[in-house]
């Protein structure tokens, strides 16, 4: 098994999807080195070489295998800086990381809620939190109410006005959970404009609403962006990445290479845009950010 880790430990344009089986079919096996991988990234971040890929592919798999043991783990690296998010997960930061978080979670809410109200980290880091909170939610895991309730108290008692970022995640996750109970607070953070308006609209909310409740949990539910973490091979192989019609992209964190590197995104087809970031507005014009419009 040890021979098997190694091999996948350094990104080579390939999908290594045979390795990967063999992993998934010795998992008793490999969940210890996967660990191990997972434990030297939190306790020496610094030493992980930019051209590695081995932490994705522990993460995956390890929320596959449902080992609860990565969540307190996974939760420690969400504290990492930006600049320390992107070298290791790259997009996989916004793609996977909050279904990780609901797919291993352990019971210890307290440990989400801290994540997502400290201020000091990243914005999306954050952010994976709540949706890891609408995630558990909708699969029954944690009640509905309590998350909406705690959602309101996010958008007013303990809201930041210098996040609009944030702000709009959160407004996202309300309407995740259908935003009638929110939705007075949601218009007036709105009002206050301190929300960014390329993530999530206020007419977006609205399209929500004009839904039954029934309906739109019905739809958040079945959402391929909100569901555990139940095939790695299947999540990962789409990936620009591994895809030999696509132009080979920077690394996270590589911004001073020009050859050999690669980018993050996964999809249910092949990516064939070059290089647009899921936070990036989308192409098509609409004023959105890509995540939330052609990037669906």
């Amino acid at each position: 098994m040890k021979q098997i880790i190694e091999s996948i430990k350094y990104y080579n344009g390939t999908f290594p999807k045979e390795q990967l089986q063999q992993i998934i079919e010795r998992k008793d096996e490999a969940i210890p080195f996967l660990i191990e991988i997972v434990k030297e990234v939190v306790n020496h971040p610094d030493d992980y070489e930019p051209r590695r890929i081995d932490l994705i592919y522990a993460l995956y798999l390890l929320s596959q295998f449902r080992v609860k043991e990565l969540f307190p783990l996974l939760v420690s690296i969400l504290h990492f800086s930006d600049d320390k998010l992107d070298l290791l997960l790259g997009d996989a930061l916004t793609e996977g990381t909050s279904r990780m978080l609901a797919t291993v979670y352990n019971g210890d809410i307290q440990t989400l809620q801290q994540l997502i109200e400290n201020t000091e980290l990243d914005e999306f880091a954050r952010g994976q939190g709540l949706s890891a909170l609408v995630i558990l939610a909708l699969k029954g895991q944690i009640k509905r109410e309590g998350v909406v309730k705690y959602f309101e108290c996010l958008l007013t008692e303990k809201r930041s006005d210098e996040h609009d970022c944030f702000n709009a995640q959160i407004v996202n996750c309300c309407t995740d959970l259908y935003p009638q109970e929110t939705y007075a607070s949601i218009k007036r953070v709105y009002a206050k404009g301190c929300i960014d308006t390329m993530m999530i609209r206020l007419k977006d909310v609205e399209q929500v609403l004009q839904l039954t409740k029934e309906e739109a949990l019905n739809q958040y539910e079945n959402s391929p962006h909100l569901q555990f973490i139940e095939d790695s091979i299947a999540e990962m192989k789409w990936w620009a990445c591994f895809d030999k019609n696509v132009e080979k992209e920077q690394l996270p964190g590589e911004k001073e290479l020009e050859e050999d590197t690669y980018h993050f995104e996964s999809s249910n087809q092949p990516i064939k845009v070059d290089k647009i970031g899921r936070n990036d507005p989308c192409p098509c014009g609409s004023g959105l950010k890509y995540k939330k419009c052609c990037g669906k």
